[in-house]
């Protein structure tokens, strides 16, 4: 995927909710002033770990059917209960399937995994990192998507994190994200229209 490919994503997002109008235009923006270097990889562009301080990354919210339970992840740097999520890697043909790969790889869901809204994205978000994710990463600019998996699947636990488990939307854990909260409720929305 290229940064131009990452951009024609975005730009087929239809932003709903406060503030996501501006934050999408944020990350097309970042595409454009880093677009990298051409291919075969992506140094030096918003869609690279390594790139400018602030890069694109994606995550997934991964909800059962009736949108009723979330699986979230203990994220071992972060030190709080996040949906899954990473950065892109140059192999990803597009967002969509780097969140699913990320997915697949933190909660061993893969193979039940369904893509909901299209496969469009969720919404978009921009966080503050601390210190531990390295000083040269200061912000991440979040592309979320959203799946289903069946009820009964079981999580498997990753090395990237402490813990992984399902938990009610509506009953998160203390020590979930911030913005945790709202986000679920934007996706069970979306998953009920």
């Amino acid at each position: 995927m290229t940064p131009a490919e990452a951009d024609a994503e975005l730009a087929a997002h239809l932003p709903r909710g406060d503030g996501q109008a501006a934050l999408l235009e944020g990350h097309r923006r970042q595409l454009a002033v880093f677009p990298g270097a051409p291919a075969p990889g992506f140094e030096g562009s918003a869609l690279h770990r390594d790139g400018p301080p602030e890069h694109l990354t994606v995550t997934s919210f991964v909800l059962d059917e009736d949108g009723d339970r979330a699986v979230l992840v203990l994220h071992r740097k972060a030190g709080m209960w996040l949906q899954p999520g990473g950065h892109v890697e140059a192999g990803d043909p597009s967002l969509a399937a780097a969140a699913l790969r990320e997915a697949s790889e933190e909660t061993g869901l893969g193979a039940v995994l369904r893509a909901a809204l299209g496969g469009a994205p969720l919404d978009v978000q921009r966080h503050e990192l601390s210190a531990g994710f390295g000083r040269s990463c200061r912000a991440h600019l979040d592309v979320a998507f959203l799946f289903t998996a069946p009820r009964g699947a079981e999580p498997v636990l990753s090395d990237e994190s402490d813990r992984v488990a399902w938990f009610d939307v509506d009953a998160l854990p203390p020590d979930a994200a911030p913005d945790l909260p709202a986000r679920l409720a934007r996706a069970r929305e979306a998953l009920r229209r």
